[in-house]
């Protein structure tokens, strides 16, 4: 029984903890506080990573509900870091109550493409009047879960970065392309899990104000 225990020590418990360590380097880590983009980079907001959190959250108050081509879209505006109102509609995916320290309230769910770092990802975010509370959107579970590790010491480790190294390979290789063109003298022109009412209960950690 004692050689068999040793082999375990020697080779079993470093095999795991060598497996544990490369699943958390595939990860990125980040601060409890970042800066996020949205939209397609349209806007920059401050937020919380929440691990506590089903799913993300976004300062707008008052979302107006409408009708587009027999389908329910929201109207919703949202500020800046700079404190720049930016308003945009987007298609409702669905209706979710939120159980919070506040109480229950029933919201409107959107598809974002969130940026945060170089990890750009299309999450779920429900929309909220978070007016009273430090920031603007929350990043719940269902955007970090097998992509992002929180420290919970520091804060904005990095600005929101995703699509810049494409960018500038791309234009790095247009610039050989220039090159190359004018070297032979030629121009070329550029041709959650819901019921059956479309509702769901979720979780949303609850936070303190400012």
């Amino acid at each position: 029984m004692q050689p068999l225990r040793s082999l375990f020590v020697l080779f079993i418990v470093p095999l795991a903890l060598l497996l544990a360590l490369t699943n958390a380097h595939a990860k990125s880590i980040f601060g409890w506080i970042e800066r996020v983009s949205l939209l397609d980079g349209e806007l920059t907001v401050e937020a919380k990573l929440d691990t506590g959190a089903d799913t993300s959250s976004l300062n707008a108050p008052e979302p107006e509900i409408f009708e587009h081509e027999d389908e329910d879209w929201v109207r919703f505006s949202v500020k800046d870091s700079d404190g720049n109102k930016h308003s945009f509609e987007r298609p409702v995916e669905r209706m979710v109550r939120i159980r919070s320290a506040s109480g229950t309230s029933r919201r409107p769910v959107i598809k974002m493409t969130v940026c945060l770092g170089d990890v750009e990802r299309t999450a779920e975010v429900n929309l909220a009047d978070r007016e009273g509370l430090s920031y603007e959107m929350l990043i719940g579970r269902n955007f970090l879960k097998d992509h992002i590790l929180v420290d919970s010491g520091p804060k904005f480790t990095r600005d929101p970065s995703c699509g810049k190294a494409t960018e500038e390979e791309d234009n790095g290789a247009a610039e050989e392309d220039d090159d190359a063109d004018d070297a032979d003298g030629e121009d070329e022109e550029e041709d959650s899990e819901e019921d059956e009412n479309g509702n769901n209960d979720e979780n949303e950690d609850g936070e303190e104000a400012p």
